[in-house]
């Protein structure tokens, strides 16, 4: 594809990124949130070159999404055991 076409494959992407594009596939699988939201066109996965610049300079400035999952708990010490 030449370096003018609006469309970013996965190839693409990890280039801009600088990342590996196994990392990318396997961010696609997990849906982190260090990749910007994507769409499918047939098979492939894309994204449209401005908003991967957009989501770059938000990401730059601090609009990262915020992380999910469950609160981490402190762990235990050796005092907490032995009671």
């Amino acid at each position: 594809m030449s370096e003018d076409c609006e469309v970013v494959f996965v190839a693409g992407l990890a280039k801009m990124l600088g990342r590996t594009e196994a990392s990318v596939r396997e961010g696609i699988r997990r849906g982190v949130d260090w990749l910007p939201k994507s769409f499918r066109m047939g098979s492939r996965h894309c994204w449209l070159k401005q908003d991967v610049r957009v989501f770059l300079t938000e990401y730059r400035d601090g609009k990262k999404a915020p992380r999910v999952g469950r609160p981490r708990q402190t762990p235990p010490t050796l005092r907490d055991i032995r009671g």
